[in-house]
């Protein structure tokens, strides 16, 4: 594969096939904070949005939600200082974790079953976003 000029700067939107969309539609935005960004009319989906990225959820009636070849989990960077208030806000949400990494995220799933692994600011893949962001913020501010 040769190098291409392009470069990804982040994740537009997600989608996820889902067995009953007002039930992963409250589970993200009541549980989890996402916003609404709209619907289509005649479509069974919902377009949410975290941040600046976009959530899709498509209903798929009578069939596997998972279909076999499914993202493994989708990351959420979450708005809290340390692994132990994460997991005191999602046990107060009533939301179970099922693993807790040595990088300090935690796993969780929807109500289909979709593997969501929470990041708080002290994560180290989070430490290392800040890293970077730091140093670009720092290069940009140097004299030249």
């Amino acid at each position: 594969m040769g190098a291409s000029t392009l470069k990804v700067t982040g994740i537009n939107h997600v989608v996820l096939h889902v067995t009953d969309l007002e039930r992963s539609r409250a589970f993200y935005m009541e549980a989890l904070g996402f916003d609404d960004r709209g619907s289509v009319p005649g479509m069974k989906a919902a377009f949410l949005r975290c941040g600046v990225q976009g959530l899709d959820l498509f209903e798929m009636a009578d069939c596997d939600v998972h279909g076999g070849e499914e993202l493994n989990h989708m990351a959420l960077n979450v708005d809290v200082a340390d692994v132990e208030s994460l997991l005191t806000g999602l046990s107060e949400a009533g939301i179970e974790t099922f693993e807790i990494t040595p990088r300090n995220s935690v796993f969780i799933a929807d109500p289909d079953g979709h593997r969501i692994e929470m990041l708080p600011v002290n994560a180290s893949e989070r430490d290392h976003e800040f890293a970077r962001e730091t140093m670009v913020a720092r290069s940009t501010l140097a004299p030249r």
